[in-house]
């Protein structure tokens, strides 16, 4: 009986594995809409299929106290949609506010961002690489910042500025 519950588990797993197809894994910084400014915070992401789960670092270079959790799925927003960024994605669910005030802010985070670094053939052309969206307290959403991805983790600018800074800025002042 065990050796057909062991049986019954790898088959489980194999069967898992097959359902969320290609997996992988891409660590990627941002740049700034003009490509001059390399943000401080970073994301990690890992994904399976068409679910992905990550971490949008904060603390390395940054320097605030905790990091962001991401989650989400693969999707994909098409070029008549007039944003940003437009194609297959992954749209991320993030605790930046949360993690940047270490308590419940009531604000959130949604996260679109491409899997490889913007090649500067898309620079030029202007096919953005990530954007976010943000909402507080339910409230309708609003497009927080977009730029290119870039394979350099980390800040180019002193004092290292953070994607979400302006936004975060402006939510505390309405505070």
């Amino acid at each position: 009986m065990k050796l057909k519950g062991l049986a019954v588990i790898v088959l489980l797993v194999l069967g898992c594995g097959a359902a969320f197809g290609q997996s992988g894994s891409f660590s990627l910084g941002f740049l700034s809409y003009t490509g001059g400014l390399q943000y401080c915070d970073y994301e990690v992401v890992n994904y399976g299929g068409n679910f992905a789960a990550g971490v949008h670092n904060l603390k390395t270079v940054c320097g605030f106290p905790l990091n962001a959790v991401q989650v989400g799925l693969k999707t994909v927003i098409p070029a008549s949609a007039t944003q940003p960024v437009s194609g297959t994605v992954f749209a991320l669910a993030d605790s930046t506010f949360d993690a940047q005030y270490i308590g419940v802010e009531g604000c959130q985070i949604d996260w679109v961002t491409k899997t490889t670094a913007s090649t500067p053939g898309q620079i030029k052309a202007k096919h953005y690489g990530w954007s976010f969206y943000y909402s507080c307290g339910g409230g309708a959403p609003y497009l927080g910042n977009y730029g290119f991805l870039s394979s350099a983790l980390g800040a180019n600018s002193n004092p290292p500025v953070a994607t979400f800074g302006k936004v975060a800025e402006q939510i505390k002042s309405k505070q």
